[in-house]
């Protein structure tokens, strides 16, 4: 009976100092730096029917073009209009139904990300 009271002392004890631990050393750690997302890159709907929006926060880019992919690869013509500095819209309605690849480019940032979508 002594042995598991001194073994769950044990235990808490050792719980206690960790957490003390962690929370003193790991997480100021990273207190001054800054853990902003730059190019958030939002995609809806998604499934569309007619348009997808995309929208990017926190943006750099400047001279920012769209390449829409079938599944296969193949470059499939869709109509961009860009809604404001942050937000466009892609025509999809005469998209087959399937999933398709959306490629954001921008040269002058050296920025290149790839989204899949489904037009439904």
């Amino acid at each position: 009976m002594k042995f598991l009271k001194y073994i769950s002392i044990i235990l808490i004890i050792c719980t206690v100092s960790l957490d003390g631990l962690a929370q003193s050393g790991e997480l100021n750690r990273f207190s001054n730096e800054s853990l902003s997302v730059k190019n958030e890159i939002k995609l809806f709907p998604n499934p569309s029917v007619d348009f997808l929006e995309v929208k990017i926060d926190n943006s750099t880019l400047k001279d920012v073009s769209f390449t829409v992919h079938n599944i296969i690869g193949n470059v499939v013509n869709v109509e961009v209009e860009k809604v404001s500095d942050d937000k466009f819209r892609l025509r999809v309605e005469d998209l087959s139904p399937g999933y398709y690849l959306l490629a954001i480019k921008d040269e002058q940032n050296v920025f290149k990300e790839t989204y899949k979508f489904l037009k439904r």
